[in-house]
């Protein structure tokens, strides 16, 4: 459920797109240093927009270093330097892959599972490590999030909204967490709730087929009898996952951000990297579809 959240990087200016590679390097180091180094394989883009998000609203001072790592030894690359948002954002991740994996465990089945297994004491430790540095409230809360929406996904309801507000909840949790309450903390929960529902949607339209073909649990497969929506269909869940980026875009639109370029990230993100994404998941269906459709001629023939 991880990876949809993306910059359109050719919109982006080169100062931006410096800082925002930046951030992921810093948060990369970040999660070796605060929950393991084995942790840093869990990195995703959907945590480098918590970052960029809580940069902006603590109005954290960042400083960026040359760096060489691993992954990159023979240029020395832009990285952020270790804060408490890079720290935090750390142990969030920890904790949110702790829950997903635990969700696996239980739910699936054959080389997804085996993976499962084999990774769970290297996600456990990394939890150890997050719960050390005072997150044991967010991994109640996260874990209660992911109980309720497993509960919800077994009773097979026929509704998107249900299981996605389950989800944008636990992400409006784990935006907002540790803020003092006010409207920060109401502006950062509602983002996060937001943001989470859209995630969530595109998932299951990402997964549909998939879903389909192993019999797991999928809100549009419910809806639709058991059947894939048609083209049109498809393009009125591009329209309403666009309408839940409005309630997040309504939301930064509150938010008193200081930094143009953390701003201008996260506006790129939110008004062109995530609808594009969407197009990349529509048009690889109707690429799917255009080969089975040729399949099945070939075959009548």
């Amino acid at each position: 459920m991880f990876g949809y959240i993306r910059t359109d990087t050719p919109e982006l200016k080169v100062r931006e797109h410096e800082f925002y590679r930046g951030t992921y390097c810093g948060l990369c180091r970040s999660m070796g240093k605060c929950t393991g180094q084995c942790s840093r394989m869990a990195l995703s883009y959907d945590f480098v927009f918590l970052a960029l998000v809580r940069l902006a609203m603590e109005k954290t001072e960042v400083s960026f270093s040359q760096k060489r790592c691993l992954a990159h030894p023979l240029k020395k690359r832009n990285s952020m330097n270790d804060n408490p948002v890079l720290r935090y954002c750390a142990g969030a991740a920890a904790i949110l892959n702790y829950h997903k994996l635990q969700d696996d465990l239980a739910d699936e089945k054959g080389g997804k599972r085996l993976r499962a297994v084999l990774l769970r004491p290297f996600v456990a430790r990394a939890r150890k490590s997050a719960l050390r540095s005072g997150l044991e409230e967010l991994d109640r809360a996260v874990a209660a999030g992911l109980a309720e929406l497993a509960e919800t996904e077994k009773k097979q309801i026929a509704s998107v909204d249900i299981p996605a507000q389950i989800f944008g909840n636990i992400l409006g949790e784990i935006v907002s967490f540790g803020l003092e309450d006010g409207t920060d903390r109401r502006i950062a929960r509602r983002l996060g709730q937001q943001v989470g529902r859209w995630i969530y949607i595109a998932d299951a339209l990402d997964d549909m087929e998939e879903d389909r073909k192993k019999e797991r649990y999928n809100p549009f497969l419910l809806l639709y009898g058991g059947t894939l929506p048609e083209k049109d269909a498809k393009l009125s869940i591009a329209d309403a996952l666009k309408n839940e980026l409005y309630g997040a875009e309504a939301a930064v639109d509150l938010m008193d951000m200081e930094n143009p370029t953390e701003k201008n990230l996260i506006l790129n993100i939110l008004y062109s990297g995530m609808p594009g994404r969407i197009e990349e998941i529509l048009c690889h269906d109707q690429s799917a579809e255009k080969r089975k459709k040729r399949k099945d001629r070939q075959n009548d023939g």
